[in-house]
């Protein structure tokens, strides 16, 4: 059996999951991998969404709560994005520096 893997290998193989457009199934098979593995990281790292990728060029919808005010103030905001980072800011952060900082993340 295979090392576990490292958060940050399991941050890989979500993002290229995501990006094949196959099914956690169809993806682990191809890569000699237990789907479950991938089903265990994406429940650590996201809460357990396993909703199926979205293809390439498509858009998608996601889901959004929002908390009171009086439950947000100096919370954190993690933003996830395509290729698996997560960038998380605070209350009153730059949002020049922060377009700037998702731009190079993001390969643009």
């Amino acid at each position: 059996m295979r090392r576990q893997w490292s958060e940050h290998e399991a941050r890989g193989a979500i993002a290229a999951w995501r990006k094949s457009g196959l099914s956690i199934e169809a993806f682990a098979k191809e890569r000699a991998i237990v789907p479950q593995r991938i089903r265990w990281w994406l429940k650590k790292l996201e809460g357990g969404s396993a909703a199926p990728p979205v293809k390439a060029g498509a858009m998608a919808l996601l889901p959004v709560s929002v908390a009171p005010a009086a439950q947000r103030r100096g919370e954190p905001v993690a933003v996830y994005l395509r290729g698996g980072q997560v960038v998380r800011v605070g209350r009153g952060f730059d949002e020049e520096a922060f377009a700037r900082v998702v731009a190079i993340l993001e390969g643009g």
